[in-house]
């Protein structure tokens, strides 16, 4: 697979010894309410319109229906306690004032199968990894998962927020983020970052791809 500069699949950085967790975070959080909650909340609507004008006999069976409607009911609640879920969880790791420097690093081609890591498909999607600044056995992350995409400015600093018992979450600064961002953590921000550039030394040498 021919690739422009500075992009590599999931499963050449991970030869290369380059290891991450996707950010589930961001991701669940920049998708929102996707294409099938709405597809769902749609259906439920319908199925309320037709209980309340009594057109059941469009149904097998009203047991059939009241299946239907519960099932649907249950898709919802669930999808939308997710959605809340993780921008609670954002929210709360954002409060962090002392969050981690990194540089974008690479874009990073997703071809490695989610629930089954031996397992190599064709890359869909993409994200953004970045690099942990100043360290020796530097850390790396991911931006939001999102449609390929291989624009990106490298070695630009930004910051993560991690939740340091559970370092899969973690939620990662970028673009826009910076402005709904609060003057007390702002100044965390910009401690780690100048705490990065006082240090006068370089990341970590990249590994050879």
């Amino acid at each position: 697979m021919n690739l422009p500069s500075n992009v590599y699949t999931q499963s050449h950085l991970k030869r290369a010894g380059v290891r991450f967790s996707v950010n589930i975070v961001d991701t669940m959080c920049k998708k929102g309410f996707g294409l099938s909650y709405y597809a769902f909340f749609f259906l439920f609507i319908l199925l309320v319109y037709c209980y309340s004008t009594d057109q059941l006999f469009m149904f097998a069976s009203v047991k059939h229906f009241y299946v239907l409607i519960i099932l649907v009911f249950l898709y919802i609640l669930l999808y939308t306690y997710k959605v809340y879920k993780f921008f609670r969880i954002r929210k709360s790791l954002r409060e962090d004032v002392n969050p981690i420097a990194v540089m974008a690093y690479a874009v990073v081609l997703l071809d490695i199968h989610p629930t089954n890591p031996d397992k190599i498909i064709r890359p869909k999607r993409c994200a953004i990894v970045y690099k942990e600044c100043g360290a020796l056995k530097p850390r790396f992350f991911t931006g939001a998962v999102k449609k390929i995409d291989y624009n990106f400015t490298k070695d630009k600093v930004t910051t993560v927020f991690i939740d340091r018992k559970h370092p899969a979450y973690y939620s990662v600064v970028e673009g826009r983020h910076y402005k709904i961002i609060g003057k007390k953590k702002k100044n965390g921000i910009k401690s780690a970052v100048e705490a990065f550039e006082m240090k006068g030394s370089k990341p970590a040498q990249d590994n050879k791809l």
